[in-house]
């Protein structure tokens, strides 16, 4: 288990491959920037294993992805292009299968070759247009995930907000970030059961901006306020009088409007 956040996540190629023991690691090592390394021995894997993961992941203020000529697994890609998506810092490694590549003791058949090497192609095009350098090497790549985590030292980023929030106990619900332009948005989502027929769904709130130099306090603050507006929400849902909702959060505001001026209207007759 991963008991405190480290700075760079090492995801990508795994299996047999030693990029990360070889190259990676020490370059990291040597500039004193911790490291989450999810690679295992054959077998060793399990469901804990995951969340470890997923919580080192979502915490890193940076992910070294490799995509080379080693891997053939397309999850990478995936989780590459999204993160690309979300503007998470990304230093990353792309590079082609060659028309002889023998990956695990196999060779690659041709149509394989172009499926995976197309979804290269859309990674690298997708990090262009998001302004994301990336290297041929894992050497370099390495060395530029040092300077974003050494820049992002004193910024606030999502790995950083999201080890605050993992700190909050809040029962059902969960929280989530995004980074924008300029700050972050903090999500909250339950599973709940409709008011309407019953049927639990998973619901999501309004977002919370966050700004780029809030403080631990401002994250805590920001989130308890999303909580206090869920469970009001919640409430004027639930609450019913004569089997009407009448505080609905839901009721449109030109009706409250309309309403607010026949009132006002007829008080004025009288």
């Amino acid at each position: 288990m991963v008991n405190v956040r480290r700075q760079v996540f090492l995801g990508g190629a795994s299996g047999t491959t030693t990029w990360r023991k070889t190259i990676a690691i020490p370059i990291l090592e040597a500039a004193g920037v911790t490291y989450f390394d999810p690679q295992l021995p054959p077998g060793a894997w399990t469901e804990e294993c995951q969340a470890a993961e997923m919580k080192a992941k979502s915490e890193a203020d940076v992910l070294l992805f490799v995509i080379n000529e080693e891997t053939r697994g397309v999850a990478s890609i995936a989780e590459a292009s999204f993160y690309l998506g979300t503007r998470r810092a990304l230093a990353l490694v792309v590079v082609d299968i060659g028309e002889n590549a023998v990956i695990e003791g196999e060779r690659l058949q041709a149509k394989e070759r172009k499926d995976l090497n197309r979804g290269r192609i859309f990674v690298r095009t997708m990090a262009e247009d998001r302004g994301v350098p990336v290297f041929a090497d894992v050497e370099r790549a390495s060395r530029y995930a040092v300077q974003l985590a050494q820049a992002a030292a004193g910024q606030l980023t999502v790995g950083k907000i999201n080890a605050v929030l993992n700190e909050i106990e809040i029962g059902a619900g969960a929280f989530s970030v995004e980074q924008i332009v300029d700050g972050f948005l903090l999500h909250l989502s339950s599973e709940e059961s409709d008011v309407d027929d019953g049927v639990r769904r998973v619901f999501a709130g309004r977002e919370w901006f966050i700004g780029p130099s809030a403080t631990e306090s401002e994250i805590v603050r920001t989130a308890f306020k999303a909580v206090v507006t869920w469970q009001e929400h919640e409430a004027r849902d639930r609450f019913q009088f004569r089997g009407a909702r009448p505080f609905s959060a839901h009721l449109d505001v030109d009706d409250l409007v309309e309403l607010y001026d026949r009132q006002r209207r007829t008080r004025g007759a009288t």
